[in-house]
């Protein structure tokens, strides 16, 4: 062997493990930091050194606690004595150095061109896993003259594991109702294949999960499967900056993937483009009505219909349609498209919250939609805030009760009657005003809008959320349905009703003090209405009015009265139309069953 080290002491070799993208080399010692080697000698001749570092990277690393096996090689390039001893010493209990008589000469010394090697074993981490990959720094270290620093990345690939990456388009919004679809895409980027399941992505800006490929999707190693899905910008978006809302991935026995999020960034605000003053032709939508579209630009409903003859029935317009917007901007702002948008209702949220997101109007809001459960989807009126007024007079709590009505001229369509006044502790509702309307949109022209008080001689005590306290159906035998209310709910029979006839002239419902004298009515046909009733348990009866020029006349009354506990009086007493009256029954029978 050529010249001796003679003075050679190996004390230590440094390795440190860092994540990837994260080289640092401080001191700080934690779980993925490997051994640290480093030589040094008592001389200051002149030590050259070689490094170099192998792992076996065609094992694939999945698995917390795998261990990877490193090997360091160790060359002395040159050295400037012959004096350098070679006795070896090692730190670090993961790092395992052969003796000097191993290698090279067989000899206690290290000569120059002589290699050792040593190896060390690092066990993977969850943290690891996470970051994707083991990064080794080595550099070994004689006489304070470094070697060559050797960086080795070992990739860390788990067996089950999700990536997601997500994108909007646009980029930029500057509207309420504007539609913004996000794009995802989730690659399986473990090393075994997932599924068959249903890959979803769960996105805090919705309210469920989005389904990615079919539910039986089978995802190889490296594999992606792309969706989207459409967010509407929210008045609370209006009122921010941008919207920024994070997803993760999941299914096939993977864990979640890493939350990422795409920002949307709100643009110049504007109304629209369009020239205040000029026709527009909108380009019907799925699910649009005649009256949105002219609160989307701005325009007067009747002018609106008014301006599109072609249609037949303002109430039936379909998708592609070409309606021509008249004077856009001259009732309103001019919002233009979107004009609908829609509302996947979560627990807690009122038809008032709702619209308050979209700036819409809640009464609108829910005339156009028949629910509010949990889960449902809506369509949102966008930009209607301010379109509808409330009822004349409307105090308290509001109940809409919602009715078919057959009306001559109008469409059998719902029509909303929202009643007001105040409740007391049993649910009752002292009624001040119930305002009738039905959406133009559904009935065309003409639909009805009308605001009503109630005379203020009436008390009323009405269990409003009983579908039995109103009541529609034709009371005075003309073809068109009229109303009734109860005033309250006696303990017997004598159920008193505030009663309201349409008419078909006025388009209005009339109120009728003279219905209000029928108590527990019932309407057979032939113009008549039969009303039972009871003055205590002795007495009771049944009478039966006929209806002319929407006034109920009493033609006949049938009454019982107990004599004892087995036998009543029974008369039957009938009224003329001049006044006059006479009785055709008068017997004594076995008291009737009641």
């Amino acid at each position: 062997m050529a010249k001796l080290i003679r003075s050679l002491i190996l004390v230590a070799f440094m390795v440190s493990v860092l994540a990837a993208c994260s080289l640092t080399t401080s001191s700080t010692t934690d779980q993925s930091v490997l051994p640290i080697v480093q030589a040094t000698a008592s001389l200051t001749e002149l030590v050259q050194l070689e490094l170099t570092v192998q792992v076996d990277t065609s094992i694939p690393y999945n698995t917390v606690g795998q261990v990877i096996k490193f090997k360091y090689s160790i060359k002395v390039i040159q050295n400037g004595s012959s004096n350098i001893p070679a006795n070896i010493t090692v730190t670090g209990t993961a790092l395992t150095c052969p003796a000097l008589n191993t290698v090279g000469n067989l000899d206690d010394r290290l000569d120059q061109g002589e290699t050792i090697e040593c190896t060390s074993d690092y066990a993977i981490t969850q943290a690891d896993l996470d970051k994707g990959s083991v990064v080794s720094i080595a550099t070994a270290n004689v006489y304070t003259v470094n070697s060559n620093q050797v960086t080795t990345t070992v990739p860390v690939v788990p067996a089950k594991a999700l990536t997601l990456t997500k994108t909007a388009n646009p980029s930029t919004y500057d509207r309420i109702g504007q539609i913004v679809t996000y794009n995802y895409v989730i690659k399986n980027s473990g090393s075994q294949s997932l599924g068959p399941a249903q890959f979803t992505v769960t996105d805090v800006g919705f309210g469920s999960p989005i389904n990615c490929g079919e539910a039986t999707l089978t995802l190889a190693s490296n594999s992606t499967v792309n969706c989207s899905a459409n967010y509407t910008v929210t008045q609370a978006d209006m009122n921010a900056v941008s919207v920024a809302t994070s997803a993760t991935a999941s299914g096939g026995g993977a864990g979640p993937s890493q939350s990422v999020s795409a920002t949307v960034t709100k643009g110049a605000v504007t109304q629209s483009n369009l020239t205040p003053g000029s026709t527009y032709p909108h380009t019907v939508v799925d699910g649009e009505w005649l009256w949105q579209i002219a609160r989307c630009y701005g325009a007067d409903p009747a002018k609106l219909v008014q301006a599109n003859p072609q249609l037949s029935n303002p109430a039936l317009i379909q998708k592609d349609m070409v309606i021509n917007v008249p004077n856009i901007g001259s009732v309103g702002k001019i919002y233009g498209k979107p004009c609908i948008g829609t509302h996947t209702v979560k627990a807690g949220e009122t038809w008032a919250s709702i619209a308050q997101i979209y700036n819409a109007d809640a009464s609108v809001l829910q005339m156009v939609n028949s629910t509010l459960a949990v889960g449902s989807v809506l369509k949102v009126p966008l930009n209607s805030a301010g379109t509808t007024s409330p009822a004349t007079g409307s105090t308290g709590t509001c109940v809409d009760l919602t009715r078919s009505l057959r009306l001559a001229g109008l469409n059998p369509n719902p029509t909303h009657f929202n009643v007001c006044g105040s409740m007391d502790a049993s649910g009752n509702m002292k009624i001040a005003t119930i305002k009738v309307f039905q959406r133009p949109e559904d009935v065309g022209l003409g639909g009805l809008s009308q605001d009503i008080t109630l005379p203020s001689s009436l008390e009323t005590a009405t269990p409003v959320n009983d579908a039995n306290s109103f009541i529609v159906g034709d009371m005075n035998y003309d073809g068109n349905d009229d109303f009734r209310i109860v005033r309250n709910l006696p303990a017997g029979p004598n159920i008193p009703y505030v009663y309201y006839i349409y008419d078909p002239a006025a388009r209005l419902f009339v109120y009728n003090e003279e219905y209000g004298k029928i108590r527990s009515p019932e309407f057979p046909g032939n113009s008549e209405i039969r009303s039972s009733w009871r003055k205590s348990a002795a007495n009771w009866g049944i009478d039966t009015y006929t209806i002319a020029n929407n006034i109920p006349r009493l033609i006949r009354r049938e009454e019982w009265i107990a004599i004892n506990e087995t036998q009543a009086t029974h008369t039957v007493t009938v009224f003329n139309a001049d006044g006059t009256s006479q009785v055709t029954v008068n017997e004594t029978i076995p008291l009737p069953a009641q």
